[in-house]
């Protein structure tokens, strides 16, 4: 049995209750995920039957922030490509993978569960974006819309050095 905050306090479910409540609060359009599931099997189904293994099918590379003009020209060139997004979140850049693991079943399980990786035994089930991707400060998921607001960041630089050229004259 589990706890859920999408049960009254005290109140426990099993799996399957937990899984159809987390269904019904999702197709209203609520972020609501299981807390303290207590054991692996539990989580195993939540993955699987809710947000079909979503964490499995991207991966995310924090990148340096884009200084220079080729910085950004990088960055550009990467949405060229199929299948990434760029975004900034909090101050940093990220640069996103959409592409499946292989050690992902026709299931939404994971073939090698028993010996995964650091990285996915210390995912937490509460970390679960479905059933929308997560908001950020800035995302581009191609390389027009990320060229359309560079050009506007670069136009927005230039008023901006004209102003204070024109208020640093008028002193």
């Amino acid at each position: 049995r589990i706890s859920s905050p999408i049960f009254p306090t005290g109140a426990t479910a099993s799996a399957t209750e937990m899984i159809s409540n987390c269904e019904m609060h999702h197709r209203q359009g609520e972020r609501v995920m299981p807390k303290n599931s207590t054991t692996d099997t539990d989580q195993r189904d939540i993955c699987r039957t809710i947000c079909k293994a979503r964490c499995c099918r991207y991966v995310t590379i924090q990148i340096k922030a884009p200084k220079a003009k080729a910085d950004f020209d990088e960055l550009s060139w990467f949405l060229a490509h199929e299948n990434i997004s760029v975004y900034f979140e909090g101050r940093r850049w990220h640069v996103e993978l959409h592409t499946r693991c292989k050690h992902l079943n026709g299931n939404n399980l994971c073939s090698i569960y028993e010996t995964r990786p650091l990285v996915c035994r210390s995912y937490d089930v509460e970390a679960c974006e479905y059933p929308a991707r997560p908001k950020h400060d800035l995302q581009f998921d191609t390389q027009e819309e990320f060229d359309r607001w560079w050009a506007g960041k670069r136009e927005r630089e230039r008023r901006r050095r004209r102003r204070r050229a024109k208020a640093a004259r008028s002193d």
